[in-house]
């Protein structure tokens, strides 16, 4: 029983962990034979929290004066010059579903978070849309992870 347990607190903290997330999180834990709804829970949970705590992390910090000074500093050094990063232009293309939805592929969706709110989009936008796509990438790899896994065996097994 402590070893599934662990199991699923792994399961969490690598889901929690930026650019490994889900992607890989689901697949693992359903190719270690732990239960599929529990694993996409988990792994849902481990992904999301971390969003909920940068968007409260950045409020909080642009309230402060040492972000109204480097705020300040940024706009002085700005030109026209400046490439967009891969975020950015997405961003700039596809909005904010689009950078939610691509997030975790292109960016990784703690920092896809962090972008949007740089880019100045809306707190609670930016909680939904990419909660709405962390939900629908848990679905769809909870999924594939599990008919992929059923393919193998009955193909090897």
């Amino acid at each position: 029983m402590i070893d599934v347990l662990w199991q699923y607190i792994m399961i969490f903290l690598m889901a929690a962990t930026p650019w490994f997330e889900i992607l890989l999180v689901i697949p693992i834990g359903v190719g270690m034979g732990l239960e599929p709804f529990l694993v996409a829970l988990v792994s849902f949970a481990g992904n999301f929290l971390p969003i909920l705590l940068i968007v409260w992390l950045l409020n909080w910090f642009q309230t402060t004066a040492y972000y109204a000074r480097y705020k300040k500093r940024r706009e002085e050094k700005m030109t026209t010059k400046d490439t967009p990063s891969r975020g950015q232009r997405v961003f700039q293309k596809y909005g904010l579903p689009g950078l939610a939805i691509l997030g975790p592929l292109v960016t990784g969706i703690h920092l896809a978070t962090v972008m949007a709110l740089s880019l100045k989009v809306g707190k609670l936008s930016t909680t939904v849309w990419m909660g709405a796509s962390l939900f629908i990438w848990t679905v769809g790899l909870t999924f594939a992870s599990v008919y992929a896994l059923e393919t193998v065996v009955r193909l090897f097994g």
